[in-house]
């Protein structure tokens, strides 16, 4: 017996999504990607305006390549997995 995978929202198929790597969990329509220049710890980021079925840690301070910033880690919320970071605030000096 198979279990079919059931996620808290789905994308409109007929567009371009994004999706978990592990579970293939939904996680943004192409529409909502702002931008593919970011660098994160372990390589290339992407930044978008908004996504779906993901769960958010605790806001902590990190200094990141443009300075003091406050973010959440960002999880699938289907299999747990890491998936980045979202900014809380920034903090300026």
């Amino acid at each position: 017996m198979t279990r079919s995978k059931t996620f808290q929202a789905y994308l409109p198929s007929c567009h371009r999504t994004y999706s978990c790597i592990h579970c293939r969990a939904h996680l943004a329509n192409h529409d909502e990607l702002i931008s593919k220049s970011f660098q994160g710890s372990q390589g290339r980021a992407y930044l978008f305006n908004s996504v779906v079925n993901v769960g958010c840690g605790p806001a902590e301070e990190r200094v990141l390549l443009t300075g003091l910033h406050a973010v959440a880690d960002i999880y699938c919320e289907n299999c747990k997995t890491t998936l980045g970071w979202k900014y809380v605030s920034v903090l300026l000096f």
